[in-house]
């Protein structure tokens, strides 16, 4: 009866350190592995974003999905280099105009930042977590910050405003990120079952009875 009473307090101290050894840490082969596949599916998915181009200024890109994801289950740091690897990669492999480093920048900024509000935002809620995480993203990079380089890149500071040119090229931004967050919200029970991301739901109390002696 001593044997198995040890070995019933010592299971969630073992649960606890399979748990802790599951995390991703900077510097590791896991890490180096994760983010080369981050990255790798964030190209891909700009690459099919190029054949779900609706109209010259409407292209539903996911490679949001891909960020949101990284930047969530690597960290900031570790989300900021997939960002930054996979748009200048991208750049190269997928021409689509001249890099900006004011773009380069914000894309990885999205991890970093993404990173951070996933990380300390205080809510047990992935749903919430990711919501936010994409709001923030969305108005500070996709729409401030790169929207002002390819303002400034092209040229169209010559002819309008920022914010008349953000109304007529990039007004459908704010969907696309919507429809990424969306598809997000929808892989979070594949993350957690794949591990990628903690099951971080409260355990069901257990009733504690006392010892009957025999």
């Amino acid at each position: 009866m001593s044997n198995i009473a040890q070995q019933e307090i010592a299971t969630p101290d073992d649960k606890s350190a399979k748990v802790r050894s599951q995390k991703i840490k900077f510097g590791t082969t896991k890490w180096l592995t994760y983010t080369a596949v981050f990255a790798a599916l964030a190209i891909i998915m700009k690459f099919i974003g190029q054949f779900l181009t609706l109209t010259p200024d409407f292209k539903i890109t996911l490679i949001y999905v891909v960020w949101l994801i990284a930047a969530a289950v690597l960290g900031p740091i570790s989300g900021g280099a997939v960002c930054f690897v996979s748009d200048v990669l991208g750049s190269f492999i997928i021409p689509m105009g001249p890099i900006s480093p004011l773009n380069v920048l914000g894309n990885t900024l999205y991890g970093v930042v993404g990173g951070l509000v996933f990380k300390y935002l205080p809510t047990r809620s992935y749903v919430v977590k990711f919501i936010v995480e994409g709001v923030v993203c969305t108005v500070l990079f996709t729409c401030l910050i790169n929207s002002l380089s390819l303002w400034y890149v092209y040229k169209w500071y010559q002819g309008m405003s920022f914010w008349k040119y953000f109304a007529l090229k990039r007004a459908f931004q704010p969907l696309v990120a919507g429809i990424n967050v969306i598809i997000t919200l929808t892989l979070i029970p594949l993350l957690i079952r794949t591990k990628l991301l903690p099951d971080n739901k409260k355990p069901p109390k257990e009733n504690k009875k006392c010892p009957t002696s025999l």
